[in-house]
């Protein structure tokens, strides 16, 4: 069996080229997943979200700007989850393929959350006159604010939050 390092390394490199590789298609079903979410603030329920390679175009047939949303940025986090699960003993047993599975599971959701949030804050604080008539202060901060704690913990805290509910549970410790 090979050491806990070199497993997560494996995963790691199949991680990011199963992101390399997908992310244009994850896209596909990222898109119309988050625009289901995005209709219920009003003020972007007009927006239509189109995949395009990497990114995300918002756009719309009202007087909405367009916006480019760059969705890779928000997906990469999948090549941590698979790092982790590949670290654990016996990575290929039932229990272990069946936490990675929902954990896949979870985390798009959270890729749906995510880009939820880059759309709103991007709306909100960086669309100029627009951003001024349709967001106050206050929500211009708080999508900002939520923006950034996404970014910087929640992305990664799902994925470790998933992980290790999945990998530690006594279904997949036998």
């Amino acid at each position: 069996m090979l050491p806990r390092a070199l497993r997560f390394l494996a995963g790691l490199a199949l991680g990011v080229s199963i992101w390399w590789m997908a992310a244009p298609a994850y896209n596909y079903l990222l898109a119309p997943a988050t625009q289901l979410l995005l209709h219920a603030d009003r003020r972007l329920a007009a927006a239509a979200l189109l995949p395009q390679e990497r990114n995300v175009f918002v756009t719309s047939s009202t007087p909405l700007p367009t916006a480019t949303m760059p969705a890779d940025q928000i997906t990469y986090n999948i090549i941590l989850l698979l790092a982790l699960f590949a670290s654990n003993d016996r990575p290929w047993r039932l229990a272990n393929v069946r936490g990675l599975a929902i954990a896949l599971l979870i985390l798009f959701v959270s890729h749906c959350t995510g880009l939820l949030i880059s759309i709103e804050s991007t709306y909100a604080v960086r669309q100029g006159v627009w951003s001024e008539q349709h967001y106050g202060e206050a929500a211009a901060s708080f999508w900002l604010t939520t923006e950034l704690v996404f970014r910087i913990v929640g992305m990664f805290g799902v994925v470790f939050a998933s992980w290790w509910a999945l990998s530690h549970s006594k279904s997949v410790s036998t």
